[in-house]
């Protein structure tokens, strides 16, 4: 039982990521990427539950750093998925699936 490698960086960050997702009342990804103390609490909330689920499910301690890492990167991917998803809806490309879906 050791220090997990830095190649389950994308595996954690996932799972924070999902954890992040689930979170209700739902989180103004807007807000929590600038920071806030909502981004704290979910930091210190979801920090340690990574840390222990991953000690009960796979007996491995992960290293602060990837924890840290893995917690920014979920933000930020969620972020940018959203603003991506923003842009998309209010696209050129797509105007002629709204006006199907409005027939």
């Amino acid at each position: 039982m050791g220090i997990h490698k830095s190649e389950t960086l994308s595996d954690v960050t996932y799972w924070l990521a999902l954890e992040i997702a689930k979170v209700d009342p739902l989180v103004d990804l807007d807000v929590m990427y600038k920071g806030s103390l909502e981004l704290d609490f979910l930091y210190q909330l979801l920090t340690c539950k990574v840390q222990q689920y991953w000690w009960q499910a796979y007996g491995i301690q992960l290293s602060p750093v990837i924890v840290n890492n893995a917690f920014f990167r979920a933000v930020a991917m969620l972020h940018n998925r959203n603003v991506e998803f923003s842009r998309s809806r209010n696209s050129e490309e797509t105007l002629w699936v709204r006006e199907l879906l409005n027939r």
